[in-house]
């Protein structure tokens, strides 16, 4: 600590390579940060499904959106053993202003929707919502992206669609919050589909009757229409997700280039600082100050830097994330402590890996070899 002093001089001496080595590491950090984000969106998106769930699609279909199933199933599903309640979900995927602002929209009957899906209103009016036929609940993650409010009327980039929002709610379940909510009578009008679902969801009374029940609804439906594929909730949204996991796969080499690419940076600049400044390291040690007090001096600047940068990277990447935007229109991106923590550590790591090799290089140098250095 006692060095301390002697770092933080140092840290300005070069003032606009203190400035480059920070902002380089700070946008290194950034992307780690966004990249980190959306690996927790997807964990947060699988860990809030239900574990009494169950999610009833048209077998076959190999996009979850375009499922189709008659709502005519559910009497025969309600009366199969453990089954407790279901109901029907109809969902379609929308464009706001432009094609990449993509919005899920889901049709529910909210009465029976609400006894399985914690819903709670928190601006707005829920009873306005159920006395309007073109009335919307909107998720609070789509209402701080786009700017919605109580009262306003919407018109999606598909003309046909258009509502009013009546309320935005939170749910613990990622599905709906990053969505909007409307009466799946008025969607079904419009998307010509009166009578059917993309989905149904059915709840059991014990977790342990989850594979029982699914695998009866299948066997009921074999010979139908439209057969059904019945999964547990979790392993339902895997599926959706299915088209993402080759994305998560290379993010996590992102990840890991980025803070390669970063070390090397890191280490460019310190090797520069500590090349400049070789003469002054052999006074310090002719002075009797010890290697391993240089190496304190060098390491403790470039950490110092380093952190200020991660640090700084990592608010920017809080803020923007913070608005509540999605991958997708469904993917939530997650800036939790752990992600602040992973920012600063990965910042950490840069500096002393990055600063040891030029900082062991300059003080095994001979002290008369550094005095004879020419600046």
């Amino acid at each position: 600590m006692r060095f301390l002093p002697l770092a933080l001089k140092s840290v300005f001496r070069n003032k606009r390579r203190t400035t480059l080595m920070a902002g380089g590491i700070g946008v290194s950090v950034f992307v780690i940060s966004a990249l980190l984000a959306v690996q927790a969106g997807f964990g947060s998106l699988v860990s809030s499904a239900g574990e009494s769930l169950l999610n009833v699609y048209e077998k076959g279909i190999a996009c979850p959106v375009t499922s189709r199933v008659f709502d005519s199933y559910l009497p025969a599903i309600e009366r199969l053993p453990n089954v407790v309640q279901t109901t029907g979900v109809l969902r379609g995927l929308y464009t706001y202003q432009d094609k990449e602002n993509l919005v899920f929209v889901s049709g529910v009957d909210y009465d029976s929707f609400r006894q399985m899906k914690e819903i709670t209103v928190t601006q707005g009016s829920e009873a306005e919502f159920q006395e309007r036929p073109d009335g919307a609940l909107v998720g609070r993650r789509t209402a701080n992206q786009y700017g919605w409010r109580p009262g306003q009327k919407v018109t999606m980039l598909e003309d046909t669609l258009t509502f009013n929002v009546s309320g935005v709610f939170e749910s613990s379940d990622q599905t709906y919050e990053g969505g909007i909510l409307l009466h799946k009578s008025y969607l079904a009008k419009l998307k010509r589909d009166e009578g059917k679902s993309t989905y149904f969801v059915v709840e059991v009374d014990d977790p342990g009757a989850v594979a029982g029940v699914s695998q009866a609804i299948d066997r009921d439906f074999a010979n139908y229409p439209k057969p059904t594929k019945t999964q547990s909730e979790r392993a339902a949204k895997e599926r959706e997700l299915q088209d993402f996991i080759e994305i998560r796969r290379m993010l996590s080499l992102m990840i890991i280039a980025t803070i390669v690419v970063s070390i090397f940076g890191a280490a460019n600049s310190v090797s520069m600082s500590v090349r400049e400044r070789t003469k002054e390291v052999g006074i310090l040690r002719s002075l009797g100050l010890r290697k391993r007090h240089i190496m304190a001096i060098l390491v403790g600047e470039a950490v110092m830097v380093s952190v200020a940068g991660g640090l700084t990277g990592v608010a920017l990447a809080a803020a923007l994330l913070a608005t509540g935007r999605s991958l997708g229109g469904y993917i939530p991106l997650v800036v939790s402590p752990m992600n602040v923590l992973a920012g600063v550590a990965v910042s950490l790591a840069i500096g002393l890996l990055g600063a040891l090799l030029p900082t062991l290089r300059a003080t095994r140098l001979k002290i008369v070899d550094s005095l004879r250095t020419v600046d």
